[in-house]
């Protein structure tokens, strides 16, 4: 396979989503594909939203011929003729964004191969040379034994069976470990007519489901509430209409707009059930509880989630007096109903009612500085809490620090070494502030271009209610243990990551991280 072909696919995986009819059973085109043939606006007709799961491999830099699509999205159109059905991104892994067409034949969905689902506008070569314009194709792949070694036929078409709300190609099977597929796969058009992309689904069974998520009551009013999670949180909504307990913003990374609804089953107790809580990517993702154990007291406390299917739902202890909710139990934003997997984690989290005030910041601390990475750089692991001494959330726009080194006398922060920063000689660090180079997002750290202290300390700052309030500056003796060092570009997950909060990194980026009770930097 070229080189340049797998380069631009792989720009496709950022996305996920990919478609013109061609008459059954298709026969060999007169003439080459074009871009108009692609379907780029969805058709007419009933929009019905399924989840999937099967099989599927997939271009990437490194061909992976294990991948599942478990929990990603399907989205088909039924027009009104009641013949004619569309698939919008039906090759699970490949982000195109168009639609193919299929027609109801009795109990059964056919779907001519042939049909144009991407189209390259302007490729180049492995040298960076202009090539002619090409696309990718539905074909039958059948690979036997090796990436190299497959057939494919865009004659005739793939046949999805109709059982009930569910959906399943036919005439498809995997085997990862011998490295033998036949699915549904993509194909080149044009100059590279007939070669394989690498994508293909098989055992695909698509099941419908209701995507609409959450609406509150027309009128209801949400107050502003706040969501702890360990040392760190997020403001969210939470409204009451009678019985029923409304909260927006649970998934603060993905879905802050989304709601989710309990009810009370006790004067001091609410139950959410799982449920939808929103498109993200290509995945639905769903609110759920779990089982969590304690597996870390360090770093601000690390919890092991765990899927308990007698217990999915989310139930919050709730105080009358101070109206508001504790939960002793995990809450994710899941992307399965039936196993734990991507997205956000929030272990033993309170939500209180919020509003900004002047507060004492919680006592930050210096987990450890390692002077050990080369001659001139030392390496800071910080912990600022974005809480109060109560436990109360702060408005970390307005919480700052100042790291102060042997003789109480502050760090300063200068641009020709930091980049980013409003001014030369920078004391009081803004909370929020990164450079994504060397000050690491949310305060985990830095890096200082100096070596030798006698110690270091560190105080919080918050201007909370037109109000300066500062902690104690607290100290720590230089030590150099406990992290490891890796590079992000040859950084692969190997096992679980979490923050420094205790939230699983499904995708780390720059940072200080946790994985089996170690810190890990990734640069």
């Amino acid at each position: 396979m070229r080189k340049h072909l797998l380069l631009i696919l792989a720009c496709l995986l950022a996305a996920t989503s990919f478609a013109q009819q061609l008459r059954v059973p298709k026969l060999t085109p007169l003439k080459a594909p074009t871009k108009a043939d692609l379907v780029t606006t969805q058709p007419a007709g009933e929009l019905r939203v399924y989840v999937r799961s099967g099989g599927a491999t997939r271009a990437t830099l490194f061909f992976q011929n294990d991948r599942r699509q478990d929990g990603m999205v399907a989205t088909m159109v039924f027009a009104e003729d009641g013949k004619t059905v569309w698939f919008k991104n039906i090759i699970s892994h490949a982000a195109t964004g168009t639609w193919v067409k299929g027609t109801i034949e009795g109990d059964e969905i056919h779907v001519p191969y042939g049909q144009l689902v991407y189209w390259f506008d302007d490729p180049v070569d492995g040298d960076g040379n202009a090539v002619a314009p090409y696309g990718m194709k539905l074909a039958e792949v059948t690979v036997n034994g090796s990436i190299t070694n497959y057939t494919q036929s865009t004659d005739g078409y793939a046949i999805f069976t109709i059982e009930g709300d569910k959906l399943l190609l036919q005439g498809t099977s995997g085997d990862p470990s011998e490295n033998m597929f036949k699915g549904l796969g993509l194909v080149y058009t044009n100059a590279y007519d007939g070669e394989w992309s690498y994508y293909l689904d098989f055992e695909t069974v698509y099941e419908q489901v209701d995507a609409n998520g959450v609406t509150p009551p027309d009128g209801m009013l949400a107050e502003q509430y706040a969501l702890t999670n360990g040392i760190y949180g997020h403001l969210v909504k939470v409204g009451f209409d009678g019985q029923n307990v409304y909260m927006q913003g649970i998934s603060e990374s993905y879905l802050p707009n989304s709601w989710m609804k309990g009810s009370f089953i006790s004067d001091t107790k609410v139950y959410f059930p799982m449920q939808v809580a929103g498109f993200y990517s290509n995945y639905l993702l769903y609110y759920a509880g779990t089982d969590i154990e304690l597996v870390n007291k360090n770093y601000g406390g690390t919890y092991r989630h765990s899927w308990n299917p007698e217990d999915t739902g989310i139930t919050l202890d709730y105080d009358p007096e101070t109206r508001s909710f504790a939960c002793d139990r995990g809450i994710v934003v899941n992307n399965s109903t039936d196993t734990l997997d991507r997205y956000e984690r929030f272990a033993k989290a309170s939500i209180r009612p919020w509003a900004e005030k002047a507060a004492k910041p919680a006592n930050p601390c210096v987990y450890e500085l390692n002077d050990t990475l080369n001659s001139r750089i030392s390496l800071l692991s910080l912990c600022i809490p974005c809480l109060d001494v109560d436990g109360n959330y702060l408005n970390p726009q307005k919480l700052f620090y100042t790291i102060y080194v042997d003789d109480d006398e502050p760090f300063l922060f200068y641009q020709d070494e930091y980049t980013g920063l409003p001014f030369d000689g920078v004391e009081e660090l803004p909370y929020l502030f990164t450079n994504n180079r060397d000050i690491f997002p949310n305060s985990y750290g830095m890096y200082l271009y100096q070596k030798g202290f006698d110690r270091i300390g560190i105080k919080s700052i918050y201007y909370g209610g037109d109000d300066r309030i500062a902690t104690d500056i607290f100290y720590t003796t230089p030590l150099s243990v406990g992290i490891e060092e890796v590079q992000s570009s040859k950084f692969k997950v190997q096992s679980e990551l979490y923050d420094l909060s205790g939230r699983r990194v499904a995708k780390p980026t720059k940072g200080l991280y946790i994985k089996n009770g170690k810190k890990y930097l990734i640069r």
